[in-house]
């Protein structure tokens, strides 16, 4: 993935250095990075399930990298989440897409800002057709993330809605 820029945000996707470093030295990453990691960066689940998986898949292959990253805010050179997609796009061209944002810098429309331009930066990539997403039926600000990146609920089941845009 290219360095990807907003108004307010920056992106700098995964490698294994960063994964490390955000596992076990963010010392190391805040130098990578050149920016502040705050203290709860990465969230449990990003630390637990995300960032291993991670650390394996880039070991076998340093193009998953390309599909997700950490997003920096520019003003404050400071690491306020991550998002991306959870792989590269499927046989049928769909890829499902996460993201976190620390408790800090929610409700500030940053993840709305950063998923409109990974969608968008998505759609460009070849073979992509669909982007996807799931989420809690009680998460309201996760909800109003993916109808303002323009996905449409698909689906619900008695805990997650499903959702997807397509090309």
């Amino acid at each position: 993935m290219p360095e990807i820029r907003t108004k307010h945000l920056w992106m700098a996707s995964w490698t294994i250095e960063r994964v490390d470093a955000a596992l076990f030295d963010k010392e190391q990453l805040s130098q990578n990075l050149s920016a502040v990691i705050p203290d709860d960066f990465p969230n449990e689940p990003v630390s637990l399930y995300v960032l291993p998986k991670l650390r394996v898949d880039l070991r076998n292959d340093l193009s998953v990298g390309n599909w997700s990253g950490i997003i920096i805010h520019s003003e404050d050179s400071i690491v306020i989440g991550s998002m991306g997609f959870k792989s590269a796009p499927d046989e049928s061209g769909t890829i499902e897409i996460g993201y976190d944002v620390i408790p800090a810098y929610q409700g500030n429309g940053y993840a709305t800002e950063m998923a409109r331009a990974m969608v968008e930066w998505a759609f460009q990539q070849p073979g992509v057709k669909k982007v996807t997403a799931q989420c809690l039926k009680d998460n309201l600000a996760s909800i109003r993330v993916l109808q303002k990146t323009g996905l449409h609920e698909v689906s619900r089941s008695d805990e997650l809605i499903s959702w997807e845009l397509n090309r």
